[in-house]
């Protein structure tokens, strides 16, 4: 009878969040639901990073969420951050989007952690998502208008920015909801400084220009991958010109379109973030007389990266440079 009574329970709740019969919420009252004992740190955290509990929290849509205690059961609904939290020593109880720590090189140390499977960002599974019981909820800014207030009859929602181009400020971010600020700006030291000295080591190839290309199905897009031609806090390397707008992303261009660039350095990786697709998809550039006439064709100076360099996150970019380095100097 029990029993009953519990399965009863939990079909009207998931009723309720799933048909929103419930009344409406907001990211501060979901917290106020959250128990209100505060969790004391041990010495070993003190010596690191634990943080003060409980704690006040503005995410990027101006929502203050009272964070009680550290959050120990995190559902992740923006696969972009999955980098960010596993580089500061944390892991989703829950997710969307897994499909990328199988696809990406740089989530390759992660792949067997224990991670419930909600579907597409699109779609999550609020029924799974009810099941697993998360403590905290994790969605991308511009995904809140479409189910924000339903995620918050689960548990407290934080929105995060969906800015590729700021993996520094992301981290120190995910370093405040974790109380790990000190690990974050460890972290982004750490990452910097190998970016800057290996600028330093690419000084040599400052007369030579480089391009990223993404590959689909008939399909060549020039990225401005900012880690890679940023003057400024990037390796600094020298676009291929006109082709490429420096104030966007990138853009579609055409396969005759990549042989103007005239490259001395080309990187590929998949559009969708296969690495099966881009050996596909070089297979089938084998034949073809454009793709072969490019300098960096015949010169074999055309490499291959890790798709997830598109996500922009810091375990991408760390993977990204090493790779850059380790093919560069080589030759």
């Amino acid at each position: 009878m029990r029993k009953l009574m519990g399965l009863m329970v939990s079909i009207a709740l998931l009723a309720a969040v799933l048909t929103g019969c419930a009344g409406t919420s907001t990211s501060s009252s979901a917290a106020s639901n959250t128990p209100a004992a505060t969790e004391k740190s041990t010495p070993e955290q003190s010596d690191q990073d634990a943080g003060t509990w409980p704690r006040k929290y503005v995410d990027a849509l101006g929502h203050e969420i009272v964070l009680e205690k550290k959050p120990e059961r995190v559902a992740l609904l923006f696969f972009r951050n999955f980098e960010h939290l596993f580089l500061l020593g944390e892991s989703p109880v829950a997710a969307t989007d897994l499909n990328v720590l199988d696809e990406w090189q740089s989530l390759a140390p992660y792949k067997d952690n224990e991670i419930a499977d909600l579907g597409s960002i699109a779609n999550p599974n609020l029924e799974k998502l009810l099941e697993v019981n998360p403590d905290l909820i994790i969605v991308v800014a511009n995904r809140y208008e479409k189910y924000g207030e339903q995620l918050e009859r689960i548990a407290p929602v934080i929105a995060v920015d969906s800015n590729e181009n700021n993996w520094q400020g992301a981290l120190r971010e995910y370093g405040k909801i974790f109380g790990k600020e000190k690990k974050a700006d460890s972290e982004i030291a750490r990452i910097e400084k190998l970016i800057a000295d290996s600028k330093e080591q690419l000084q040599a190839f400052k007369d030579k220009t480089f391009g990223v290309i993404m590959l689909g199905d008939k399909q060549f897009w020039g990225f401005t991958t900012q880690f890679i031609f940023s003057k400024e806090n990037g390796l600094g390397l020298n676009p291929p010109g006109k082709y490429v707008n420096m104030t966007t992303k990138g853009e579609q261009v055409s396969l005759e379109g990549v042989a103007a660039m005239n490259l001395d350095y080309m990187f590929v990786a998949d559009l969708s973030g296969s690495s099966k697709k881009l050996e596909g998809y070089l297979k089938n550039l084998e034949s073809d007389s454009v793709w072969n006439s490019l300098g960096a064709i015949k010169n074999g100076h055309m490499y291959a990266l890790d798709s997830s360099i598109a996500a922009g996150g810091p375990l991408a970019i760390e993977l990204g440079v090493k790779t850059i380095i380790e093919k560069i100097m080589a030759k």
